[in-house]
């Protein structure tokens, strides 16, 4: 079940330029579900996508996705991402899809470029912060 979320903008903080909330204020929260950083590979550990980052911040999304559903919710009750790419250019392709699962009000977010990822064939990985009533 997700909770009541509400964004908030402080007085001269620059509103988001993307669909992202500077600020999320959650009432009532009772179990809060920290999700380790998510990577492309399925439950073999087999990688998914190799070159492919569409299919690596899917597959990295799903698992977000399963672990929220395995704590009794969904990407609704989600309320941060930390989103580390290995090149900043997969931005667009990573917020897109970001923008295409969750709805208003959205999760707070930071996006980095790192130098690498703990597999070597890794684009992506995400880790989040989910909250329950």
């Amino acid at each position: 079940m997700a909770l009541g979320k509400k964004t908030i903008l402080g007085e001269g903080v620059c509103p988001p330029f993307s669909n992202f909330s500077q600020g999320l204020m959650i009432d009532g929260i009772k179990r809060v579900l920290f999700i380790a950083g998510q990577f492309p590979v399925d439950e073999n550990g087999d990688l998914v996508g190799k070159g492919d980052i569409e299919a690596q911040t899917r597959k990295v999304y799903a698992n977000i996705e399963a672990l929220c559903k395995a704590a009794g919710g969904s990407l609704a009750n989600v309320a941060h991402l930390n989103m580390y790419v290995t090149d900043i250019r997969f931005r667009a392709v990573v917020t897109g899809i970001r923008n295409e699962i969750f709805e208003p009000p959205y999760p707070t977010a930071t996006m980095v470029q790192i130098g690498s990822l703990s597999g070597e064939d890794w684009l992506v990985e995400i880790d989040a912060i989910a909250v329950f009533d």
